[in-house]
């Protein structure tokens, strides 16, 4: 059986020591993850012509949204505040275009960090545009420590889900992220939380298989955690045509 290829999203990026020079980019976690979990990895690249784009969808059998820059809070109907870090709308319009298009296929969509952040703000959630907004008592949500290494338990609260069946009721995992879920948007079910009550992944059960994930399981895999291969492979396998 052919391997599902998987398609995943870059970041537009300004290359620092070379003036009006952008490159795309991704971290190689991501691939080796797809990698590990059966799959073809195909990394694309920014662009806001709809008709390529549609193009490029039409070589996927899944798409993983990857992490990167905060979303611009103009998408969620809010200024900016204090504590925001770097936006890019290059990859915001991208992105915005590649999910809406994506979306009519029903093909499966995984969401990692800003890729779970984008879905929810795309169904019309919202963020907290920094932790501080949410509580002055959180644990610690950005790790600086080896990215493999869990520093945290993720609490898995609805049954019916990948994680639940992969894991049970908990999971211990890294973090790498300051920005949350503020307003969850419409449709969309949360199936896991930490402690602090962040929500940390939700499912539109309503599709075929449409998840975001707030953990970077794709660092953790690309080390050797075999656990949290087990996401990629399960996502991999909703991938494979019928």
């Amino acid at each position: 059986m052919k391997k599902p290829i998987i398609g995943i999203t870059s970041a537009y990026e300004k290359e620092e020591g070379l003036r009006n020079y952008h490159r795309t980019t991704v971290s190689i976690d991501y691939t080796k993850a797809v990698v590990k979990g059966g799959g073809i990895p195909l990394v694309i690249p920014v662009t806001e012509d709809r008709e390529i784009i549609k193009d490029q969808i039409a070589l996927l059998d899944g798409l993983l949204l990857s992490g990167g820059t905060d979303l611009n809070p103009f998408l969620y109907g809010e200024d900016f505040k204090n504590g925001i870090h770097l936006v890019s709308p290059e990859r915001d319009a991208y992105e915005w275009i590649l999910l809406e298009e994506f979306l009519k296929t029903g093909k499966p969509i995984l969401g990692v960090c800003r890729g779970h952040q984008l879905l929810n703000v795309y169904f019309k959630g919202s963020l907290y545009q920094d932790l501080k907004y949410y509580s002055s008592e959180v644990i610690q949500h950005r790790q600086e420590m080896y990215p493999e290494l869990a520093t945290h338990t993720v609490n898995i609260i609805d049954r019916d889900n990948i994680l639940f069946e992969l894991y049970g009721e908990k999971i211990f995992t890294n973090s790498f992220h300051h920005q949350i879920i503020n307003r969850l948007g419409e449709n969309l079910t949360v199936i896991a939380t930490t402690n602090d009550g962040v929500i940390e992944a939700f499912q539109k059960k309503s599709h075929k298989f449409l998840y975001g994930i707030q953990w970077h399981p794709e660092m953790m895999t690309a080390r050797g955690n075999t656990e949290m291969q087990k996401i990629f492979e399960k996502f991999v396998s909703y991938c494979m045509k019928e």
